[in-house]
């Protein structure tokens, strides 16, 4: 997972243009895709419920966030789909080039400080639902997990805006329709050489000896205990025992947030996810970060916001993910996720892949409005929730008829 960039913010604008967005739909097709995100096909399911809407319909788009290429995979199915959208997209993402970010406003992206307030992202996303003349993008996992198999805790702003646009709504004929959208790559050829290589490079940077005869399975578990342990050692958390994998992963990452919530004045609920809780931590350290009046603990910031990375990268890992269904794309996105952390940039893919991307059936919001004015938080809740199942359920979908060779259980 990448580091957040915690630079003073400024927002970024839609200006689709329709012959740039074509134009550049073209090029990801014939050439960003094979080229240089290894994507040889797309394959797109589900549009026929799309087909169904009324021309009064509101269109908000709820992707999943599994891998990099994610958005170039998602704009050519937008575009087979035959749906226009804006898309709401990171401030870091637009701080990585000039040329790219004017790329992203060109095709309809406009940035979002996810850390912080932000009301011009709101009002823009706002006015595209109201409008109806584009539909609405945001991928409400926020983060790219590598994890393409399971969907991680979704943010709940996506709700909250749809269920406030429907309310807000002064024409009976007007709804607004939450489409889940589920993305899946997978592996095309066999792609397992070149995993052992990349495991054997983690090792020798992690100074990690795997037995002899140790299974792959084995070594990826030993190299992600070794970086676990390597990080707590750095920054002086005692390591935890415990007795499973899963509960060694949720018991560190606790670790690392408490300490932290502690250093920046901040309680959490019994309530509260670990995820919920890292958001929140981050959050604040990102408003000291850019306070000017805040200065004498800008130094001290910089190393609680890598304190809280450190959390969220601890606690993205599934702990069963790869043991509970050791196939070549597991493994694939596994190591690449631990390359990604020990190296701390984006890891080209070490195989050819196909993409399937699925529209799920639309919900209308209109069924939470009742309970969206008695309690806000709850209906929001509820609707959350219904999204991320979806967009799980698309995925179990598209895995129960991958053939690829990506589905595939490594065998050794």
């Amino acid at each position: 997972m990448l580091d957040f960039a915690d630079q003073p913010y400024r927002y970024f604008p839609p200006l689709r243009s329709p012959i740039a967005a074509w134009t550049l739909g073209v090029y990801n097709r014939w050439y960003d895709l094979p080229r240089n995100r290894l994507i040889s096909r797309v394959a797109v399911s589900g549009t026929e419920q799309l087909e169904q809407r009324g021309r009064n319909d509101r269109l908000l788009l709820t992707p999943n966030h599994p891998t990099h290429s994610d958005p170039y995979i998602y704009y050519e199915a937008t575009r087979r789909a035959g749906i226009r959208t804006l898309i709401m997209a990171a401030y870091d993402v637009f701080l990585r080039s000039r040329r790219s970010a004017r790329i992203m406003q060109r095709i309809g992206c406009f940035s979002v400080d996810r850390e912080g307030s932000d009301p011009a992202a709101m009002k823009q996303a706002a006015d595209t639902l109201r409008d109806g003349r584009y539909a609405l993008t945001i991928f409400p996992e926020g983060n790219v997990y590598l994890q393409n198999d399971a969907v991680t805790p979704f943010h709940d702003g996506a709700a909250f805006l749809a269920l406030r646009a429907a309310k807000a709504s002064a024409e009976p004929d007007v709804r607004v329709l939450v489409v889940p959208v589920s993305i899946k790559a997978t592996c095309t050829e066999d792609i397992r050489e070149n995993l052992l290589q990349k495991l054997e490079i983690l090792e020798n940077a992690l100074s990690v000896k795997s037995a002899p005869d140790a299974t792959p399975i084995e070594r990826v578990r030993a190299l992600g205990l070794a970086a676990l342990h390597r990080n707590l050692n750095q920054r002086g958390v005692d390591i935890p025992e415990a007795d499973t994998l899963p509960d060694l992963i949720a018991l560190a990452a606790g670790a690392v947030i408490d300490r932290l919530e502690h250093k920046i004045d901040l309680r959490s609920k019994p309530q509260d996810g670990l995820i919920e809780r890292i958001r929140r931590a981050r959050r604040r350290i990102h408003e000291i970060r850019l306070d000017e009046t805040r200065s004498a603990d800008h130094a001290s910031a910089v190393v609680w916001a890598d304190e809280a990375m450190l959390a969220l990268r601890i606690a993205s890992y599934g702990g069963n993910y790869l043991a509970h269904s050791p196939t070549i794309d597991r493994f694939a996105e596994t190591i690449e996720k631990l390359s990604e952390d020990v190296y701390r940039e984006i890891q080209t893919p070490l195989g050819r892949r196909a993409a399937y991307v699925h529209f799920g059936e639309p919900i209308d919001v209109c069924e939470y409005l009742e309970g969206f004015r008695r309690k806000a938080r709850v209906a929001v809740r509820e609707l959350t929730e219904r999204c991320a199942g979806s967009v799980q359920t698309g995925l179990d979908q598209l895995n129960a008829r991958n053939s690829e060779v990506g589905a595939q259980v490594w065998n050794a």
